[in-house]
């Protein structure tokens, strides 16, 4: 899968949200799953794919068994991505590519520091 030494990572993904007269209701949160990932830095180029608004988080790069599934967050459609938890912090899976080669496949993703529940809750009242 990947050259890189590779950490215990967990996955958390949510079932489909939908609309419920008028709302949007996310979805349940599914049972985590833990793999085996490569963890690295992102670099300038993978910042620069980014959505402009998550450019100046906290960002790295993760390489995945290509048997599990990851699902990128996307404003537009208003889906929330997937959630890798390393070291007890919160990561939401911002690209997620899938390279089937036949050679090494796997997952490449750029996934992007989820604020702490605190801050979340700051700036929403911030926004209100």
């Amino acid at each position: 899968m990947s050259f890189f030494r590779s950490v215990s990572l967990i996955k958390v993904s949510h079932a489909p949200g939908k609309w419920v007269l008028g709302d949007w209701v996310e979805g349940d949160d599914k049972p985590p799953t833990p793999f085996l990932g490569s963890w690295q830095a992102a670099s300038g180029k993978d910042l620069q794919i980014l959505p402009e608004g998550k450019r100046s988080r906290e960002a790295y790069k993760v390489f995945a068994p290509i048997e599990l599934d990851f699902t990128a967050a996307d404003e537009e459609s208003k889906t929330s991505g997937d959630i890798i938890i390393w070291e007890g912090k919160e990561y939401e899976v911002s690209v997620a590519s899938k390279w089937d080669n036949g050679l090494a496949p796997h997952w490449e993703l750029i996934c992007t520091r989820v604020p702490p529940k605190e801050k979340q809750q700051e700036q929403q009242q911030d926004d209100d």
